[in-house]
């Protein structure tokens, strides 16, 4: 793996808070990691490597906390009462102006906004729409194979779960690029806007369609929104704007990000693509495999009561992030964790968060993920990365792939 992620300076260290221990110093910047060259996952990883603790801090992005193993990712998402959601972005000014929800609140107060947000979302969703998500699937395919190449982030990745989440929310697809630029802003921002700019940017953007919801609802999932109760009253437009906030970011980012982790993984390992290709049924495990070892979002908390974690003092104020890779990639919760095995009998992640605010768009997600699989396997079964210098990752919020390149012969 390379040389760890390295402590600071003991000049450095004197200008620590003073519940910081000097030996759990890192310099690890969520955002422009060391070893990014590697992949977005091999430079978390190596937060992992020998004499490294459970629990770190980095002095980047304002100072704060990393958890780095499982069970205590695990823990702190689930202990809302210290570890809180208010704040569930890094850095923390980001976070502070971050207000879609639920995801920015903790129980009981975030119950009702997490029904309506599985009202909109859940599993129901596939089937209403999931002949359109393979037909769509197909047909972008179709084109694509007939060129003997793509950039398969822009061609496929940034195209396919986009177009069925616009489908879902009934938004034009040709918004498309200006909803994703600004939905980047947020979980991987380039410096041109903040996040608080970024998300009144989705309220414009969202606020007259909302309002033509509230007077003509349709069967969309903003419509489904717009019509919910919220403890017993009609929901407000406000209300409506932050949890359609939250969806439009979630369509546009995630799904869009793992395609291209994972259609890169294929490329580069054509013994494990071509097991996918002799036995199809192998994808639902196979998706569960790739979700675990390509991990994306590290989200974060901000701790509201002190508390004592791996024989550190975590202080009302502080910020820790949890990147759900970690858990994945712990050897601790699986075994040879780096290596991608559609045969390991147990697979344990929490790539799609763990406790009360695991996605709900997770089902959503995965028969993307596996309509892809089924269908490009079907039609480009032999295919490989056509120029590796071309090949990009970025870390942040949600890790992401700046190109995928792709050839394969045609005929």
């Amino acid at each position: 793996m390379g040389t760890a992620p390295e402590t600071i300076s003991p000049t450095a260290a004197s200008d620590l808070p003073a519940n910081v221990p000097p030996e759990r110093v890192v310099d690890f910047d969520m955002f422009n990691p060391p070893h990014i060259d590697q992949g977005a996952q091999e430079a978390w990883k190596h937060l992992h490597d020998p004499g490294m603790r459970d629990l770190v801090w980095t002095p980047h992005n304002g100072g704060h906390w990393i958890a780095t193993r499982g069970s205590l990712i695990q823990q702190m998402f689930t202990d809302f009462e210290h570890f809180s959601s208010e704040c569930p972005f890094l850095p923390r000014e980001a976070g502070e102006q971050y207000s879609f929800i639920p995801t920015s609140m903790d129980p009981p107060e975030q119950r009702p906004y997490r029904r309506i947000l599985n009202a909109s979302v859940g599993p129901h969703t596939i089937d209403r729409i999931g002949d359109d998500i393979r037909e769509t699937a197909r047909e972008l395919i179709r084109d694509i194979r007939a060129t003997g190449s793509c950039d398969f982030t822009k061609e496929y990745a940034e195209v396919f779960p986009i177009k069925i989440f616009l489908m879902i929310v009934d938004l034009p697809l040709s918004d498309a690029p200006k909803l994703k630029y600004i939905g980047d802003q947020m979980t991987r921002p380039d410096g041109s806007m903040s996040m608080g700019e970024a998300i009144d940017l989705f309220f414009e953007y969202l606020s007259p369609f909302i309002d033509a919801r509230m007077e003509k609802p349709g069967d969309d999932a903003i419509s489904t929104v717009v019509q919910s109760q919220v403890n017993g009253r009609p929901i407000t437009k406000d209300e409506a704007l932050k949890i359609c906030g939250l969806l439009l970011l979630a369509g546009l980012d995630t799904v869009v990000n793992f395609l291209s982790f994972t259609m890169h993984f294929l490329a580069t390992h054509p013994e494990e693509r071509r097991a996918l290709v002799a036995d199809p049924q192998l994808i639902p495990t196979a998706t569960e495999e790739l979700l675990r070892r390509f991990g994306l979002v590290s989200d974060a908390r901000l701790i509201k009561k002190d508390i004592t974690i791996d024989g550190v003092d975590l202080k009302s104020g502080d910020m820790v992030a949890l990147p759900t890779m970690l858990y994945g990639l712990d050897d601790r919760k699986n075994k040879c964790p780096m290596d991608v095995d559609f045969g390991r009998e147990e697979i344990d992640h929490i790539t799609f968060g763990h406790g009360v605010h695991h996605c709900a768009g997770a089902h959503l997600a995965r028969v993307e993920i596996q309509t892809t699989l089924e269908e490009w396997l079907a039609q480009i079964p032999d295919f490989e990365v056509a120029d590796l210098s071309r090949v990009g990752f970025q870390s942040g919020i949600v890790s992401s792939m700046t190109s995928v390149p792709l050839r394969w012969t045609t005929g």
